[in-house]
């Protein structure tokens, strides 16, 4: 099979603005759900893999399973290329999937902090409503410490014209 081989799974192609990048789609087969089997150098049936390169979007080949832990360097292209429109409409969907996947991590992250700001606003009215509770309270003993420093006056100026009555008798 003819043309460059190069994968977005090779380290050099994956590492970019976001670090590692995962295929645009989930896989709706496990690597080694196909049939008939292709068996790599190892004796081993060889995985089944979708490149997301800008070379070759789409393009599914076959690895060795146990190529990243000391596995074989079997590789080879499972299908042929596509035509230019495909790879095209290919790269223009994986890079739209790719954008909305790091918008949404931004959401999240916003809705995250936005849950923190939130939680910690929420402390300081609850810790506003106790302090504006014990100043309503303060307030009523005052209130009520005022009244009996009235009732106290009162009680001496009685008791002071009493006395004084009694003086003048």
């Amino acid at each position: 099979m003819a043309g460059s081989f190069r994968s977005s799974s090779s380290r050099a192609s994956w590492s970019g603005e976001i670090g590692a990048r995962r295929s645009p789609i989930p896989y709706r087969l496990g690597p080694l759900a196909y049939e008939p089997a292709v068996f790599c150098y190892c004796r081993k049936k060889a995985a089944l893999w979708i490149s997301w390169s800008d070379d070759n979007p789409g393009h599914r080949y076959l690895k060795c399973f146990r190529a990243r832990d000391g596995g074989c360097e079997f590789v080879r292209w499972y299908e042929g290329p596509h035509n230019a429109f495909v790879q095209g409409m290919l790269i223009d969907l994986r890079d739209a999937v790719w954008a909305l996947k790091r918008e949404r991590a931004d959401l999240q992250k916003a809705l995250g902090d936005a849950a923190m700001l939130l939680e910690q606003q929420q402390k300081e009215t609850a810790a506003l409503k106790k302090e504006a509770a014990e100043h309503v309270c303060y307030n009523a003993k005052l209130k009520k410490l005022e009244r009996d420093r009235r009732v106290l006056f009162l009680l001496c100026v009685a008791l002071g014209i009493v006395m004084l009555a009694r003086c003048l008798m």
